[in-house]
């Protein structure tokens, strides 16, 4: 099982990015609600049929958002896994879609129109379920298995890496890659410089790691608390249950709950297809609409 729960970066056009993630990569629009934090802001969440841990990519829609300064400390990359034999596939797709993929070895990289560097790496596992595969034009065989892969960019990668290792006791190669197993990592990476860092177009506001149950989320917040690190917040956010911590470097980490999943607001043969509210913000939804930002 990977590890990862999902990455949450920012776009500038929301029709634009939904386009790309669903229409060239694929993937399932399975939660179209607002950013908890400002309800003027949409939050787009893109995954597997099921909306499945591990598979998600979500974007905060931030119209007229400026350019990112990506400097003393950002999080990079969304690295994505494909199955095995689909690589001239993604190739071929990318490159009808009028996107220029780099191929090298097993991999595919390019940008997609924020910016944003995607990662696709082909692995020996075999497709979805297909209970998971999405509804579209890409065969199940060759759909995206889910995320694999993100760089931590720091100043100082040897404060970030005693975090993980003191906090998860996931340990670091001399290469600053924390593995979880044969396909699955992140790469703690120096920056060269201290200017500031700018969210912006394509900016990734934060990455999230799976964790088992309510239980194991209260744990590892006691264990967090005890060990002094800079937690945000520990919160509902309806979908699942969150705790939220920076890293060292400034970087957000979030550890996110497995359960209950993206059907407390809607059936699983129509997740995205409305714009959803979880219980909690259900009786705003007449302000928070009437709010949203233009997305002209």
């Amino acid at each position: 099982m990977t590890p990862f729960h999902h990455i949450s970066l920012l776009t500038k056009d929301g029709s634009r990015n939904a386009a790309f993630y669903t229409k060239t990569l694929g993937l399932r629009f399975v939660k179209n609600t607002v950013n908890q934090e400002n309800h003027r802001m949409l939050h787009y969440y893109y995954g597997d049929y099921q909306g499945s841990p591990g598979t998600v990519v979500t974007f905060f829609v931030v119209p007229h958002l400026g350019h990112r300064y990506d400097n003393d400390h950002f999080i990079a990359t969304i690295g994505l896994k494909i199955p095995a034999g689909s690589l001239t596939f993604w190739k071929d797709r990318l490159q009808e879609a009028g996107v220029q993929p780099e191929v090298s070895g097993n991999q595919i990289r390019f940008n997609d129109p924020d910016e944003v560097t995607v990662i696709l790496t082909e692995v020996a596992d075999g497709p979805l379920p297909q209970d998971h595969w999405a509804k579209n034009d890409i065969p199940g065989s060759y759909q995206l298995l889910g995320l694999n892969s993100s760089e931590i960019h720091v100043q100082d990668p040897q404060a970030t890496i005693e975090f993980f290792e003191k906090l998860l006791d996931w340990q670091a190669a001399e290469n600053g890659r924390i593995r979880f197993n044969e396909n699955d990592f992140v790469d703690i990476i120096a920056t060269d410089t201290r200017e500031e860092m700018h969210m912006g177009r394509g900016s990734a506001d934060h990455i999230a790691f799976a964790v088992k149950d309510d239980d194991a989320l209260s744990a590892l917040h006691e264990k967090a608390q005890k060990q002094g690190w800079n937690i945000e917040k520990i919160i509902s956010r309806g979908y699942f249950k969150s705790l939220y911590i920076r890293e060292p470097g400034g970087n957000r980490m979030e550890f996110a709950t497995m359960a209950p999943g993206f059907t407390i607001d809607e059936p699983l043969e129509t997740l995205g297809e409305s714009f959803a509210l979880p219980p909690f913000l259900a009786d705003q939804r007449a302000e928070i609409e009437a709010n949203l930002y233009s997305q002209d």
